[in-house]
């Protein structure tokens, strides 16, 4: 698991929500969010690290290993420090013995040195056991993903809005829509909606793809994202693919207008922090 994945699963393993974060760092969402999502380009260069470090300090991580992991991420980590490291490494094994001559010597049948080894074994699965057993609830990670009308109205501003014109449709058209990141997707009309959730640690039951049927009614969904997704309409003799028009790294609502029959595809950008 990458750094950054590794992160927000420790987060939430924490119960530390990234509201939490923003109150006491006084950091966005948009860019804590962009920090777990490993979308580093996102933040401008200046603060990159300065929110990185205020992250890691409020979830309790230790700052240099994730200074570090970051800098070889952005292919900027130093490398005096790396030459540095390795010298210390060096004087350090010149100064010990290894594992392979401690086994070799009679000193393994020290009772003392078998009780050692035999209780580091124990701590060793224990600790695998645990962190195997601390898995995150599937609430928590749609919590994390989910997002309302607030957060578009707070967080976001339209880009862009095209309509598309399709009179050829013949109903009822089934809607297809496909994605290979983490995601979250909501389809709703006037009375009801359903929400459908993609993590990115699929399980044998989890699908990346989902299918919805229109039968000319008025109908919005909402997609967090649509980098790497397919959107198809396809029917017995009709078949359209919005996938190109949708593209984009954040928010994007479709709305299916039954009169005049068209298709309106709104994006958003974050506001001007």
């Amino acid at each position: 698991m990458i750094f950054y994945s590794r992160y927000k699963k420790f987060r939430l393993e924490n119960k530390i929500s990234l509201e939490d974060i923003q109150r006491r760092t006084k950091i966005d969402l948009i860019s804590l969010k962009a920090i777990e999502a490993g979308k580093f380009s996102e933040i401008s260069n200046v603060y990159v690290r300065l929110f990185f470090k205020a992250y890691l300090k409020e979830i309790g991580i230790d700052v240099d290993d994730g200074i570090e992991e970051l800098d070889e991420f952005l292919n900027q980590k130093n490398p005096i420090k790396k030459v540095r490291v390795k010298k210390n490494k060096k004087e350090d094994n010149d100064k010990s013995l290894k594992f392979v001559d401690i086994i070799n010597t009679d000193n393994v049948f020290n009772p003392n040195i078998l009780i050692g080894l035999v209780v580091f074994i124990i701590l060793v699965l224990l600790s695998f056991f645990l962190n195997s057993s601390s898995a995150i609830s599937d609430t928590d990670k749609e919590n994390e993903l989910r997002i309302s009308k607030s957060d578009i109205e707070n967080l976001y501003a339209i880009r862009t809005q095209e309509i598309l014109s399709e009179q050829a449709f013949s109903f009822p058209i089934t809607i297809r829509f496909k994605s290979n990141n983490e995601n979250y997707i909501e389809y709703s009309d006037k009375d009801s909606g359903k929400e459908y959730f993609i993590f990115e640690e699929k399980n044998n039951v989890q699908s990346n793809s989902f299918s919805e049927i229109w039968n000319g009614d008025n109908k919005t969904f909402l997609i967090a994202n649509t980098v790497d997704f397919e959107l198809i309409f396809f029917s017995e003799d009709t078949f359209s693919d919005f996938s190109d028009s949708i593209t984009n790294d954040f928010p994007v609502k479709v709305d299916l207008i039954s009169d005049p029959l068209s298709v309106s595809i709104t994006k958003y950008i974050p506001k001007n922090r």
